[in-house]
């Protein structure tokens, strides 16, 4: 049996929410934008159009959004909940695309051709880290992998 726990190279981590401040054009923005909306009566419309606004402005939520918002006499909290947008979400992204069978079934057969190629010039002994590592460049080239790509989908 092969150890194929290191065949994948792990994903970095996401990059770290870093506070962003505000410029005088976003900051105009923001005041234009809720001049038109009244701090008592808002609705889910109101409140989605608010957040597409500063979206497409690319102002990311944060402190420095809320004390804009507040100076104004509104809730940050307030308008996400009217929204139905929790803190610092943003649409899922697209699922990835799915792997099919014959995909997965021509990759194992390349992938024990390979290895069976391999222990046989090896005179049937354990294969080194340069071989598992030269197996392993050989499929993702025929199956024009990238380095940061798994070889198997495993959130389908």
């Amino acid at each position: 049996m092969i150890n194929t726990t290191n065949l994948g190279s792990s994903m970095p981590p996401p990059p770290a929410r870093t506070e962003q401040s505000l410029t005088a054009d976003q900051q105009s923005l923001i005041s234009e934008t809720l001049s038109e909306f009244d701090t008592e009566n808002l609705s889910q419309e109101d409140a989605l159009s608010i957040i597409e606004t500063f979206s497409q402005a690319n102002i990311q939520p944060g402190a420095a959004l809320e004390k804009a918002l507040s100076s104004a006499g509104f809730d940050a909290k307030s308008i996400g909940e009217l929204a139905n947008v929790s803190e610092g979400s943003r649409p899922p992204p697209p699922p990835p695309p799915k792997q099919s069978t014959e995909e997965i079934t021509s990759m194992v057969d390349y992938l024990s051709e390979l290895l069976e190629e391999t222990l046989a010039a090896n005179n049937g002994n354990s294969l080194s880290d340069e071989d598992k590592q030269s197996i392993l460049a050989k499929v993702f080239e025929k199956f024009d992998l990238e380095e940061s790509d798994s070889i198997i989908n495993t959130s389908a």
